[in-house]
């Protein structure tokens, strides 16, 4: 395994990735969408009702996402495909840990894809929301799936620490992690595609 990751990293990762500017570009964006769009939001109940909304549709689309886009070769999504791939075979069930942070270059989303999450996924899908929603519940909407996108990337690198670091053994983690680690078992491919949460995993049967 050891040599297989080192043979990749020479392979995969450009000379010049730097896990250190990746992390920090992910840092600044996520937390000053988090601010930006929170610091303009009237915290009602109905903010907190689509809040919650946003976070049921960003936990259904991503299992969807997961399992039939990622898991699939579908024409026009092999590179996200090819991605994830190469994601499973550098973090398998018995080895889920980096070794250092150059190696969150297969963990998180790449910087663009974070980009175009806020710069055209998320106001076109607040364009749609706001046929079906009024004008001062499109922002707790947005707020909801921004809230989403970090907590899906902060629980996704937490499950790929160390088994001895202190947030693998919050109680919630724990499970999850044991969860995530059957998904990078041979039953990849059909087990376990819910990474936060496994409603859906329960729901279809694809829960191990």
């Amino acid at each position: 395994m050891e040599r297989y990751r080192r043979a990749f990293r020479k392979k995969v990762i450009p000379w010049y990735y730097r896990g250190k500017i990746h992390v920090a570009i992910f840092s600044i964006i996520q937390i000053s969408a988090i601010f930006f769009i929170g610091s303009r939001l009237s915290w009602e109940i109905s903010t907190l009702l689509v809040i919650f909304f946003a976070l049921g549709y960003a936990t259904t689309f991503t299992y969807f996402l997961h399992r039939f886009l990622l898991h699939r070769k579908l024409p026009g999504f092999g590179w996200a495909y090819k991605m994830h791939h190469w994601h499973h075979t550098f973090y398998q069930s018995h080895r889920m840990e980096y070794d250092g942070l150059d190696d969150v270059y297969m963990l998180l989303m790449p910087p663009w894809i974070q980009i175009f999450y806020f710069m055209v996924y998320l106001p076109g899908l607040a364009l749609v929301a706001g046929l079906f929603l009024p004008p001062h519940l499109i922002l707790p909407f947005a707020f909801g799936l921004t809230l989403w996108y970090g907590i899906y990337e902060l629980v996704h690198w937490i499950e790929h620490l160390p088994l001895n670091h202190w947030a693998i053994k919050l109680p919630f983690m724990k499970s999850a992690r044991k969860g995530h680690a059957i998904h990078h078992s041979r039953l990849k491919d059909v087990a376990n595609f819910g990474i936060v949460e496994p409603s859906w995993d329960y729901i279809f049967k694809t829960k191990v």
